[in-house]
């Protein structure tokens, strides 16, 4: 049953009651398709930052075994110098410790800037529609 208002020249306007239906089931729509529009960026985010840590995490493998092959390399050319094989060693092990904390803070900076979605449009778009949600209830 729909009730309609005359406007005196024939034409029928829709009623209150379902300009009120119409605009809630558009809000609706309007709400579900941001939830799923931000719910698309988030999930691109997300696969992004994934397929950057596992490169990361490779590349940091590769570099790890070169980097163990130059200290094999440095230990044994500072024999002549420092005679004590602990003392080489440790000097080695120090290094690595630096090293791999350096990197490891870098890289975590890195991963951590992008991993934060860029939800700015998604925002935007939705603040408009309210808006415009807004003016239109007012008219």
């Amino acid at each position: 049953m729909e009730t309609r208002v005359s406007n005196g020249d024939g034409d029928a306007r829709p009623g209150m009651g379902e300009l009120v239906n119409r605009i809630t089931d558009d809000v609706k729509t309007i709400a579900s398709d941001e939830l799923q529009l931000a719910k698309l960026e988030l999930s691109k985010t997300v696969k992004t930052a994934a397929g950057e840590a596992a490169v990361v995490v490779l590349g940091g493998i590769v570099a790890l075994l070169g980097f163990g092959m130059l200290c094999v390399v440095a230990v044994v050319a500072l024999a002549p110098v420092i005679p004590a094989l602990w003392l080489r060693l440790l000097i080695m092990a120090a290094l690595y410790l630096f090293a791999g904390g350096a990197i490891a803070g870098v890289f975590a900076k890195k991963l951590s800037n992008d991993i934060k979605p860029d939800m700015s449009d998604t925002v935007d778009e939705a603040k408009k529609t309210v808006e415009n949600i807004k003016e239109g209830l007012k008219a």
